[in-house]
C-alpha cells in the first residue's frame, strides 16, 4: 500500500454533500484550487454532490468539466447586490461580515433538505458551515485559513488600501470573527486547517477545541507543474489571484517599492504578473515602469515560461502560500516575504532566499538573476522539496482518512 494512501478502503456507496460560496470550476485562485483538490481525493471514496454559490449568472449554466469529480452538481445565484445588502444589515449585530456576505435562504434551505439525503457534509469555510452548522449527523468544515488572522494582518495595510472597501470591511470584522472561528468548529466533527500557524492563532495549547482541528498543508500538481529552469530567465514571475487585496498588495508592492530599485542596476529586468485581476487593478501595475499584466490565463505554467525568478513579496496573509509551491514545482527559484513562508519547512538559502525590507528583496533577486547556476540549484532543491513533501494525495490523506472514517461510523 502507498503510504498516501488511507489505510482503509471505503466504496464510493457513500454520498458526501460539499457545500461552497464560490463555484469551483474554473480551478483558478487559492481557494478554489483547494477545494477542487480536497474533492478529487474524496471522490476516489465517495460520490459527491455539489451544492454551490455562483455571484455571476453565467456560472449557472458554465459546462461542468467531465473529471468525474461530483456525480451531482446543483447551483444558486446570489446577486452581489443582495451580497452587499446582507453585510450592511449585520453591521449593527455581531455576526461576521464574511457570514453574512454569503448568506442565502434558498441556498441554506436546499443544502439542509440534501443533507438529510446524503451521509455527511463538507461545507466549504464558514460561509457555507454557518447555515448548516446546527444540524445533526456528520459534518466537516474546511476552514482552510483562520480568517481572522488574515483579517487582523489586512486591516494594518499600507495607506495605500485605506479607503479599500476590503480594508473597511477588514477593520469592521475584528473582534468578530476570531470568536466565530473557535465556535463554530465545536458544531462539526472535524475541522481542517492548512498551517499550525492558524491553529496557533485560534487555540491555546490547553484549548480542548483544538481536538476538533486538523492541520492539512497545501500541495502542488506536480504533473501539470513540469520543472521548467530557465537558465536564460530574466523576468520576475508572480502567480496570484489579483483579485484577493492581499495578492494585489504585494504585486503592487512589488512593482512600486521593489522592481525600481533592482532595474536600476539591471535595467532588463521586468515584472510578469499572471492570475485574474480587474481592469482597474491590471491599470494600476501596468502604469508602472517594467511590468507586464498578463492577467487570467488557462495554463500558468506556459504563461511563466522562461522566467527567471518567482516572487512571493507577501504582507498580508495567512495560510500555507500555493504560489510558493508552484514556482516550486515550476523550478522557478523563489524570493519570498516570511510570512509568504508560514506552514513550509523549507529553509532560507536552500530551497528559496527570504527578504522582506524593499532593499534586501532586491538584492535577493539580483543575486538569484546573476547567478544562474546558484539558482539552478536552489531550483532543483526547491523541485525535490515539494515532491518529498507536498503532493496532494499526501498532504490530503490525513482529511481523507478521517472523513472516511467519519463516514464509515454513519453507514455502519
Amino acid at each position: 500500500m502507498n503510504d498516501t494512501e488511507p489505510a482503509i478502503s471505503p466504496t464510493r456507496g457513500s454520498r458526501l454533500l460539499v457545500l461552497t460560496s464560490r463555484f469551483p470550476y474554473p480551478v483558478v485562485g487559492g481557494d478554489r484550487l483547494r477545494l477542487y483538490r480536497l474533492c478529487v481525493e474524496l471522490a476516489k471514496d465517495h460520490q459527491l454532490t455539489l451544492l454551490s454559490l455562483c455571484d455571476d449568472p453565467s456560472e449557472l449554466t458554465a459546462e461542468v468539466p467531465p473529471d468525474g469529480v461530483f456525480s451531482t452538481v446543483e447551483r444558486f445565484y446570489l446577486p452581489k447586490w443582495r451580497s452587499w445588502l446582507n453585510s450592511l444589515l449585520a453591521i449593527p449585530g455581531r455576526t461576521p461580515l464574511q457570514v453574512a456576505y454569503y448568506r442565502s435562504t434558498p441556498f441554506i434551505a436546499r443544502a439542509r433538505e440534501l443533507a438529510a439525503e446524503h451521509d455527511g457534509v463538507l461545507a466549504h469555510l464558514i460561509r457555507t458551515g454557518a447555515g448548516i452548522a446546527d444540524l445533526p449527523g456528520v459534518k466537516f468544515l474546511e476552514l482552510t485559513d483562520a480568517i481572522s488572522l488574515n483579517y487582523e494582518r489586512a486591516k494594518s495595510a499600507s495607506a495605500r488600501h485605506w479607503l479599500d472597501p476590503r480594508t473597511i470591511a477588514y477593520r469592521l470584522e475584528t473582534g468578530r470573527l476570531k470568536p466565530y472561528e473557535q465556535q463554530i468548529v465545536t458544531k462539526f466533527d472535524r475541522s481542517f486547517l492548512v498551517s499550525g500557524i492558524d491553529l496557533e492563532h485560534l487555540f491555546a495549547a490547553d484549548d480542548p477545541r483544538r481536538e476538533k482541528v486538523l492541520v492539512c498543508g497545501n500541495g502542488a500538481d506536480l504533473d501539470a507543474l513540469a520543472y521548467q529552469f530557465a537558465a536564460g530567465g530574466t523576468d520576475a514571475a508572480f502567480i496570484g489571484n489579483l483579485k484577493s487585496l492581499q495578492n494585489f498588495d504585494a504585486a503592487l508592492h512589488f512593482a512600486a517599492d521593489i522592481l525600481p530599485l533592482v532595474r536600476a542596476q539591471r535595467p532588463q529586468v521586468r515584472f510578469r504578473v499572471v492570475g485574474r485581476i480587474d481592469e482597474a487593478g491590471a491599470a494600476t501595475l501596468a502604469a508602472y515602469d517594467g511590468v507586464d499584466v498578463v492577467g487570467e490565463v488557462d495554463d500558468v505554467a506556459a504563461a511563466v515560461a522562461g522566467a527567471g525568478i518567482g516572487v512571493a513579496p507577501l504582507r498580508i496573509g495567512a495560510g500555507v502560500q500555493n504560489k510558493v509551491l508552484e514556482y516550486f514545482a515550476l523550478g522557478l527559484p523563489c524570493i519570498s516575504t516570511p510570512l509568504a513562508l508560514e506552514g513550509f519547512g523549507a529553509v532560507d538559502g536552500q530551497e528559496l532566499l527570504v527578504a522582506e525590507a524593499p532593499a534586501a528583496f532586491a538584492a535577493a533577486v539580483i543575486r538569484l538573476l546573476d547567478d544562474r547556476g546558484a539558482a539552478e540549484l536552489m531550483a532543483q532543491a526547491a523541485r525535490g522539496y515539494v515532491e518529498r513533501h507536498h503532493s496532494w494525495a499526501q498532504v490530503l490523506a490525513p482529511l481523507r482518512q478521517v472523513v472516511a472514517d467519519g463516514l464509515a461510523v454513519h453507514r455502519s
